[in-house]
This record gives structure tokens, sequence and C-alpha cells, in this order.
């Protein structure tokens, strides 16, 4: 199936399975994609494209600049990529240590942050664990140039009951922090659910989704 059959495909799951498909935000996730793919993903309306790593990501925009077109970046930020990222990227979907948000804050480049709960209690998967995270969203209330707007998970590679389980906590949570909003910590956008879950990401809430194979096929090596 082509690229944009395959769209078609998860823009009809989003409307049949999402209680507010208009919200939602369909993020094509372009690790190791060559920008031709990326340009026919854009051409079937892909608004939004989602990168793992900051060195991959600049080598092809620096190919194709991609006008019109919102970035992610979805994987682990280290501190020395911060301006890298804050140049580069319009979303940052991994939050999780004050000291990234310190410096993001800093800058006079906004960036929208998501902070990243670990939902499945894999000690493989980074992010802030969820009975720290109300402390830690009160932490991130001290600086006043970051602007969060809500939380991102990824769930276990397990059967259905996790995965929703871990869907539903990272909705729960989100619910949970808007108690602690204010002017520049929101808690509106849940990032959750990949190529093999997003149908159960969509039924929970999700109002981004990160799909990668579902979109683009296979990663090239």
């Amino acid at each position: 199936m082509s690229i944009a059959g395959r769209i078609a495909q998860i823009r009809e799951t989003i409307r049949t399975e999402s209680p507010h498909p208009e919200r939602v935000r369909l993020i094509a996730v372009s690790k190791k994609q060559n920008p031709e793919r990326m340009l026919e993903a854009a051409r079937a309306g892909i608004l939004d494209f989602g990168e793992n790593r900051i060195q991959e990501a600049l080598d092809k925009f620096s190919r194709e600049s991609f006008p019109g077109i919102t970035r992610h970046f979805i994987g682990y930020l280290q501190s020395n990529k911060v301006n890298k990222c804050l140049q580069n990227f319009n979303w940052l979907h991994s939050l999780q240590t004050e000291k990234l948000a310190g410096l993001i804050a800093d800058s006079e480049i906004p960036l929208l942050c998501l902070i990243e709960v670990n939902i499945s209690g894999e000690s493989s998967k980074s992010g802030i664990r969820p009975e720290a995270l109300r402390t830690f969203v009160k932490q991130l209330s001290a600086y006043r140039g970051l602007q969060v707007r809500g939380l991102m998970g990824i769930a276990p590679q397990s059967e259905e009951t996790a995965i929703r389980r871990s869907f539903k906590l990272l909705r729960e949570l989100a619910q949970d922090c808007r108690s602690l909003e204010t002017e520049n910590l929101r808690f509106e956008e849940l990032s959750m659910g990949m190529s093999g879950d997003y149908r159960i990401a969509l039924q929970e809430g999700a109002s981004m989704l990160r799909i990668g194979t579902a979109i683009f096929g296979p990663r090239e090596n």
C-alpha cells in the first residue's frame, strides 16, 4: 500500500475511534526515512514530523526544509543538544529533568514541551515516575519561560489490557495535573500511541499519535 493509502487508513481510524477526532494530531515519525518519502507523506496531508535523533534530523532538514511543517523532537534530549533542538524544532515530547527545563526556559526561542512519564513501569524506558509527577510539575512552575502543554508516554509491548492501563494512567495523570496549571503550564495534550497500539491510545483520549511504520512501512537500515 502507498504512503497516502496508509495515512488515509489511519485518519479513518482516528475518525471512528477517538472521542475528539478533530483534536488529534498525526505525527509521522520519520526516523531513518529519507526526505523523498517524507515529502510523499507531506503531499498526502501530513503536517507534523517527529524525529528521534538530532543529527539525523538536521541532515535531512539541510536537504529539504519542509515548509509549513511542524517539527517534533520525540527522542531523549541531551543537555548539550538543547540549542540545536531549540533552533530546529517546534515541540519537545521528552522533558523529564529540571536541568533541561531550565536550559529551555532561559532561551528566547519558543519550544512547546510535553513531560515524558514512564507509564510502562519498565526500567528500560525513560521518563518521570507517575508518583513523582506532581512534585516535578511544581518545580517547573518556577521557570517562567517554559511552555508545557501536556504529557507523553510509551506503553509496554504487552497484551491489550496492560497497554490500555498505561494509556488510562497517562490520561488520569494529566487530569490530576490540571489543578497545578499556570499560564505557562497546561495539560491539554496527550502524546501516546504508536504504530502497534494507536487504536487503543485513541480510545483512551490521545491527542497526538507518533506513527512511523504504519505510515512509511519498515524503516531503512
